[in-house]
């Protein structure tokens, strides 16, 4: 009896271990060959590191089973995976700073955020130099900013009426000019780009919030009104795509070394990603630990507390002028994303 359930385990367990390795053999083929051509697969590749997750437990059942065959063919994977994610969680030692030092931080307090008094106090211990925020509501931006300008008295404020709130960018240093760059996407707001002088240096400061990847409408009714599949079935990436290809040509011909933060609506594992990687640094990528997920906070998007952030969509990007000394995540503020912090040093000329 016990032999013929030990067989059982056995061939169910291979049985699994093909279907799950066959499956990942052919999103990796479609991935590799049509990257994020399509809606569907793009939405797989936003989500991509959590396709892996049942790897680790499959391959332990595997040897629970003794199911040769099933371990075979899960270690193709384990290695994909390891060598893809594996260096995400390599301990970094911050770099030692010799050059002008500076502290940049991007937050989407999100819309439906009405309490931001806890991110103001926030904002107050976290020495930052330069400070980019994300869908700040016109009451707050009118009546509440004005009480930071002890700490940074150069304040632009980007209105934007398609979303809850505006972008708003507080600096320690004076902003020279503001101008808005065109994405060639007249439906959403032009992000706008600042020229600070940093101790005599002009550094460009873009405050970036790309649009939302969804339709309004999904591509099938459903009886059950369920934000994440209503993002799912809706999932179209086409505008946010052309305002990342007119952004990176924009950059190829900015004169000055140059920031460019916020919220990109865009996942890390995603193969749009590695557009935007060609060109600029990630920050967090070159000093952070871990996967750095930012989106969303369980508290806030109605998921089970002991759920961590899935997708990392918040960034701090710069040109090679600059060289990352530290990355991090910031504290749950409320907000359905978390900050992300870059010390960065910009090398005397």
């Amino acid at each position: 009896m016990l032999r013929q359930l030990s067989s059982f385990l056995r061939r169910l367990m291979t049985l699994t271990a093909s279907l799950y390795a066959l499956g990942m053999a052919v999103y990796l083929a479609l991935r590799l060959v049509f990257g994020d051509g399509f809606w569907w697969l793009s939405l797989l590749n936003t989500f991509a590191h959590l396709l892996f997750l049942p790897l680790l437990p499959l391959l332990a059942l595997a040897a629970f089973a003794r199911s040769r065959a099933g371990t075979l063919r899960l270690l193709p994977l384990a290695v994909v995976g390891g060598l893809w994610f594996a260096p995400y969680f390599v301990p970094r030692i911050p770099n030692a700073a010799s050059g002008i030092r500076l502290n940049l931080l991007t937050f989407n307090v999100w819309g439906h955020n009405h309490d931001l008094s806890q991110v103001e106090t926030w904002l107050r211990d976290t020495e930052a130099d330069i400070v980019l925020l994300q869908e700040v509501s016109p009451a707050y931006a009118r009546t509440d900013l004005p009480h930071l300008r002890d700490l940074y008295p150069y304040q632009s404020n980007q209105p934007d009426p398609t979303r809850w709130g505006g972008n708003i960018t507080l600096s320690r240093y004076p902003i020279v000019t503001e101008e808005y760059i065109d994405l060639q996407t007249p439906e959403t707001p032009a992000p706008l780009r600042l020229v600070l002088d940093v101790n005599g240096y002009p550094v460009a400061v873009y405050n970036v919030h790309l649009a939302w990847p969804a339709r309004q409408r999904p591509r099938l009714s459903l009886p059950v009104s369920n934000f994440y599949l209503r993002v799912a079935l809706g999932f179209d990436d086409r505008t946010r795509n052309q305002q990342i290809t007119h952004l990176l040509e924009h950059l190829k011909t900015e004169p000055y070394p140059y920031l460019v933060a916020g919220d990109f609506n865009t996942s890390a594992s995603s193969v749009t990603y590695q557009q935007l990687d060609a060109i600029m640094h990630d920050a967090f990528r070159q000093a952070g630990s871990g996967l750095g997920a930012s989106w969303p906070v369980s508290s806030a998007r109605g998921l089970p507390g002991f759920v961590p952030p899935l997708i990392r969509i918040d960034y701090i990007w710069h040109s090679d002028h600059f060289r990352t000394l530290d990355a991090q995540l910031g504290p749950h503020l409320g907000s359905d994303h978390l900050p992300v912090l870059a010390t960065l040093e910009l090398p005397p000329a």
